[in-house]
């Protein structure tokens, strides 16, 4: 029966789909013709911020959409008469339609497109809760309507710095009316967001005195409390916020959160309120350590993207940081097991509000530069970087070409023409609550420094709102493929034509399904020479709760998908048959050999904006048949909020340390950058780092495939998939093995070469067409011609 009753909503959601798209273009169709008639021209994607306001239609139609929510959510603040909510409805419409001069005789048809621009945003709004309804599926609807409404109708307030003046207005509510114990407990809820966690605590004691509140406040007075390091009171808080409600596993989870920092539960705290999580601890061939601040990594911030290159070219690994609310840091390694941070006078430190950093010598001048989006889920400029050469950084994005507004999420390079010149796409997510799709960016490079938008030339086109994005060649013909990771949408695949133009390729493919999707990338799992796709998943803060406490999601969960290449243009999300079972709130991860059995295994970076889901990172072992979440066994925190997820063998000793850059979107939710390193060598290795000639100099989108011991492991070069944007060395692990056979390098100029009686346990660096290797450290320095 429930096969059938699947069938028939795949069925309806298929014709609704069919339905809205056709509704939408023939809507747009009818306002574009209006505007035709009068002599509209159509509106230029903006470059910069609308500071006075919207400068056409639908831009405007959107704002006053999103401007209502937050009138609409925050007029519990007004008087009874609701005369300020009155007096904000028509401010908001003064600002957004202004622009609209009915003098002018092209805006005479404007009284008619505005309907038809409301009736298009609702068309995608239909689009949208299409699809995310069929992930979450009824019963999680609610909370995710709930979690996504509270996000994009606050975040405004905390980007633009006017949180206090949103506590203000709540103080003013409670001023007149006292007995408010809602509006008391929303007020608590933005003072723990700000980091005002005594005033918060003041608050919902007093709130607590409520009978119809006294779980909700006990329950955000442990996460203040928690927030604040007052572990003891968090702790029972927490038990008595769950003794009165017991079904919730939201409040049961914070318990346990609160009982591991605490030191264990309390004998008052009966057995049916406590938790025995079973996540995390299977058997770990590799157990970490915490070195963030022996070695001067320990960065507390809201940390976003984390990108390992080096910058200054002296053979060591160095660490860029981007934050939410505070600017970049830059941190340089010294060459002797630390790091010193120099991002002041670096000039990348101007860079604020930083989330996705992308590395890539877009210049080929042997200086890796970096682009890097702002704000992420909300309207901003991405930023170009160029390395000067000289340890400074300058912003070249409006000489560059690349200025441009939108919500501007990840940001990756590929050659997608092999020209020798790193290419550079963009992705648009939602950007505000009623805001219309943004189009993707393809920004194809010149070869003199500028760069020239051909999204649309390319055939690059989407309706959905785009998280993630990553170039990986799944069909072996040597151009770079795109997958998009859509949010409220359907998953995409863009077949590279090699004349400019990619073809969509998703259904065909078999990864066209309805997916909440959040960050992804490629990577050959099962080292069959296909490159495979892990796309992470939205994931209900409950299924998250579940999965702690059982060690896998529940069955109607959403955990990560894992699209295993079938070699034949098709994919199969085998992602639960091969241990991937986890419902975690991912935002990003990487893969890396880090117990160098020749295997890659995975880290998960979790959380979500939530100030009481803090949720681990997560260490998957892959032994060639199964994942293995390993987390707490090898040493992971129990709480968390990662963004940039990586990693790299920092110190160049074989050891692949996992970093991870942690934080929240609140400036009340600051963490401290992880880097968890291994305790001991867990085997042989090498680090292999390219360097183009004819090819693009970062050697993005070459493949590796390394013989050793009857065994091949393969690679390719990214140029940046998500928060964490791994180093361009390509680390393999060899275990016991202590002799590579070969290796072989498609270069993407279509050069291939083979080299033989490479070193072991050493990190070299090979030039495209050379048959040498050379050493990368000092004491690697020699240069050996490969048999």
């Amino acid at each position: 029966m429930a096969n059938v009753l699947d069938s028939l909503w795949k069925i309806s959601a298929n014709v609704a789909e069919a339905g809205l798209l056709a509704m939408d273009a023939t809507l747009k169709t009818a306002q574009s013709s209006l505007g035709s008639l009068v002599g509209q021209s159509a509106p230029a994607a903006p470059t910069s911020p609308p500071l006075t306001g919207p400068r056409d239609i639908d831009s405007a139609v959107s704002e006053f959409a999103n401007r209502m929510a937050r009138i609409l959510r925050y007029s519990i603040l007004d008087r009874k008469d609701y005369t300020g909510a009155a007096e904000e409805v028509i401010a908001s419409a003064r600002h957004c339609f202004s622009f609209i001069d009915f003098s002018d005789p092209k805006n005479a048809m404007v009284p008619a497109q505005l309907p038809l621009s409301f009736a298009t945003l609702m068309t995608q709004q239909g689009l949208r809760a299409l699809a995310s309804f069929d992930v979450v599926g009824a019963e999680r609807y609610p909370r995710f309507v709930v979690d996504v409404a509270e996000m994009f109708t606050e975040i405004q307030y905390f980007v633009s710095v006017q949180y206090p003046q949103l506590v203000q207005r709540y103080k003013e509510r409670l001023q007149a009316v006292p007995g408010d114990t809602r509006a008391r407990i929303e007020l608590a809820r933005i003072q723990i967001k700000c980091g005002l966690y005594d005033e918060a605590i003041a608050n919902l004691q007093i709130a607590a005195k409520d009978p119809g509140f006294y779980a909700w406040a006990m329950h955000e007075m442990a996460v203040a409390q928690f927030r604040g390091g007052r572990y003891a009171d968090a702790l029972r808080s927490a038990d008595a916020a769950l003794a009165a409600k017991p079904d919730n596993q939201r409040i049961r989870l914070w318990l346990w959160h609160c009982a591991q920092k605490a030191g264990g539960y309390p004998d008052t705290v009966p057995p049916e309120r406590r938790m025995t999580v079973k996540a995390g601890y299977a058997k770990p061939s590799v157990v970490f350590e915490d070195i963030a601040a022996k070695v001067g990594l320990d960065k507390t911030s809201a940390g976003r993207g984390l990108a390992v290159f080096d910058y200054n070219n002296d053979g060591h690994l160095d660490v860029l940081i981007s934050a939410a609310h505070a600017g970049c840091s830059l941190f340089r390694n010294n060459g002797d097991g630390t790091f010193t941070d120099v991002s002041i006078g670096s000039g990348i430190d101007n860079c604020v509000n930083g989330f996705v950093v992308a590395v890539g010598d877009y210049n080929n001048d042997g200086f890796q530069d970096v682009y890097i989006t702002r704000l992420g889920f909300y309207l901003g400029e991405g930023e170009l970087w160029r390395n000067n050469g000289d340890g400074t950084f300058t912003n070249v994005t409006e000489q560059a070409g690349l200025k441009c507004w939108g919500p501007h999420f990840v940001a990756t390079w590929a050659d997608y023409d092999n020209d020798g010149f790193l290419d550079l796409f963009i992705t648009n997510n939602l950007g505000g609550m009623f805001d219309r799709k943004t189009h993707n960016l393809l920004f194809h490079n010149n070869g003199d420094g500028t760069f020239t938008e051909v999204s649309e030339k390319a055939g690059l086109k989407t309706i959905w709102p785009t998280i993630g994005a990553c170039w990986g060649d799944y069909n072996n013909d040597g151009l770079p493929d795109l997958f998009l990771s859509n949010a409220m949408g359907r998953s995409q695949l863009y077949r590279n034509n090699g004349d400019g133009t990619f073809t969509d390729v998703s259904e065909e493919a078999g990864i066209d399904g309805f997916s909440i999707g959040s960050t992804s990338f490629w990577f050959d799992f099962n080292n069959d020479g296909w490159l495979d796709i892990v796309q992470f998943q939205w994931s209900d803060h409950e299924d998250m709760a579940y999965t702690m406490e059982h060690g896998e999601g529940p069955p109607d969960g959403r955990p990560a998908k894992l699209y295993r290449n079938n070699g034949d243009g098709t994919f199969t999300d085998v992602g639960r048959e091969v241990g991937l079972n986890g419902c975690w709130g991912t935002m990003s991860g990487n893969a890396g050999d880090f117990n160098n059995d020749g295997w890659l295994d995975l880290v998960f970076g979790n959380g979500s904006p939530r100030m009481d889901r803090v949720e681990p990172p997560i260490l998957h072992e892959f032994d060639g048949q199964r994942f293995r979440n390993v987390s707490f066994a090898a040493g992971m925190p129990f709480t968390g909020k990662g963004h940039g997820g990586n990693f790299a063998d920092l110190m160049g000793d074989g050891r692949l340390c996992m970093l991870m850059a942690s934080g929240g979107a609140y400036p009340g939710d600051l963490l401290t950058t992880g880097v968890f390193q291994p305790k001991e060598l867990p085997g042989n290795y090498i680090n292999i780092r390219l360097t183009g000639t004819k090819s693009n100099r970062d050697a993005i989108g070459a493949r590796l495939c390394l013989e050793a011991g009857g065994r091949k492991q393969y690679r390719e070069i990214g140029g940046g998939t998500n928060f964490g944007c791994l180093p361009f060395e390509q680390h393999f692990g060899l275990g016991n093995i202590a002799n590579i056979e070969a290796l072989e390098i498609r270069w993407p100029s279509g050069l291939r070469q083979r080299l033989e009686s490479l070193p072991v346990n050493k990190t070299i660096r090979i030039v495209e067409g050379s048959q040498h290797w050379e050493g990368v450290y000092k004491h690697e320095w020699t240069q050996v011609a490969a048999d």
